[in-house]
């Protein structure tokens, strides 16, 4: 099985070369990729400047204001990034420490996803660069909130608009306007998981974990990550922490907060897309697919790419009385180098004011290892950011395994 793992990653580059990327659900995760479970809170967005952003875990009774609105969108963008093609309509496409996009709906010519996005406050990276009039800016700081501090809402996440006081589902042709009342529902998943592990290596397997200790294969890894990259949204994500997740990727942070050093975890038919040409001659990304290289690639699939997966952090979890409820409800992403235990992510950052001789010793096992290289997206990096996490032979991704609701 591992010999066919191995081969079936060496043909990946002619493999993955068609314009139609075949995705759907592979009989490992078909439970995961079930019915959701009850409501476990919503997110009410008032598109009006001075609007209120807040959260209700009661269903609309009750809500929580934590943040607000400081200029509202008034368009779509109808070139939304290309893995939006694979999340649902009205609907969150893509869950972030620097943004929530939201997809409308597919453009009928391109097949890309229509979007609009609510942006924190602050400079802005990624998809919601530059196009502000598709945009809600709020006041609340990236990685906090709903972007990573506790309400973020993972990748499908229904969104409706509020329409003679009842929500009703985004039509193909909305367009935000404002004073539009937007809310969006988060489910609990179907099936509980408590981690997801990848064993950092060509056929690798992945294992995803369960509550009463058991396990099952869902996928394996196409491709190992070995090096780290400058993916700019995790100036907001601390090491071991996810920076991102949509239908495309999984962003993973080893900076600390506003450093930059993180990896991708990405699946087989997106990293075989020509605009992404780059990941399969890299180090910065693994790709992964399902067991059998006969089934469908995992674009917009639980438990990886839709419905589990979310920004989840805050720096002052241990100032606090309840600080350990509260560390059991972030997700974490922890790593192992040979068969030693699981430890925390190494803390590396790319930092082009870094000395040319920084410490290396530990590689950031113990201390935060700054690896000088530019920061222009197309100036090469340096072979030791290429190579910065040799050594890892297994990530796992811890997921909540407790609730907390914040109360600020």
């Amino acid at each position: 099985m591992r010999l066919l793992a191995v081969l079936a990653a060496l043909a990946l580059p002619a493999a993955l070369c068609a314009d139609e990327v075949v995705t759907g659900v592979s009989p490992e995760v078909a439970a995961e990729n079930a019915e959701p479970a009850g409501e476990a809170f919503r997110i009410r967005v008032v598109n009006a400047a001075g609007g209120a952003i807040e959260v209700s875990r009661d269903g609309g009774e009750s809500w929580l204001q934590v943040g607000a609105v400081r200029a509202p969108a008034n368009a779509v963008n109808p070139k939304g990034f290309t893995a939006g093609r694979w999340a649902d309509d009205s609907a969150v496409c893509a869950t972030a420490v620097n943004a929530i996009h939201v997809r409308v709906a597919a453009h009928p010519e391109t097949g890309r996803g229509v979007i609009f996005s609510v942006i924190p406050a602050g400079d802005t990276v990624g998809a919601a660069e530059g196009r502000g009039s598709t945009s809600i800016a709020t006041g609340i700081a990236g990685g906090t909130g709903i972007f990573g501090g506790g309400f973020a809402p993972p990748v499908n996440s229904p969104v409706s608009v509020v329409r003679e006081g009842a929500p009703v589902r985004l039509g193909p042709g909305y367009v935000p306007a404002e004073g539009d009342v937007l809310v969006i529902t988060v489910h609990e998943p179907p099936v509980a998981l408590t981690a997801i592990q990848f064993e950092n290596a060509f056929g690798g397997l992945i294992r995803a974990s369960f509550a009463d200790g058991s396990e099952r294969v869902i996928g394996q890894v196409l491709r190992p990550v070995v090096g780290i990259g400058r993916f700019p949204g995790t100036v907001d994500a601390a090491p071991g922490r996810l920076r991102a997740n949509h239908p495309g990727v999984i962003d993973i942070s080893t900076s600390p907060l506003g450093l930059v050093g993180g990896f991708q975890i990405v699946p087989r038919g997106h990293a075989g897309s020509p605009e992404l040409s780059y990941v399969l001659t890299s180090t910065q990304w693994m790709v992964v697919g399902p067991v059998s290289a006969l089934e469908p690639s995992w674009e917009g699939v639980a438990p990886l790419f839709a419905g589990y997966l979310a920004p989840s952090y805050r720096p002052d979890d241990l100032l606090h009385d309840d600080w350990m409820q509260r560390l059991l409800s972030r997700c974490q992403v922890q790593v192992r180098f040979g068969e030693s235990d699981w430890e925390l992510i190494p803390r590396i950052a790319i930092d082009p004011h870094a000395p040319a001789d920084a410490d290396t010793h530990d590689r950031g096992r113990s201390g935060l290892w700054r690896i000088a290289s530019s920061l222009h997206p197309y100036a090469p990096l340096s072979s030791a950011a290429n190579t910065a996490l040799s050594g890892v032979t297994a990530i796992r991704i811890l997921l909540p395994r407790a609730q907390f609701w914040p109360d600020e």
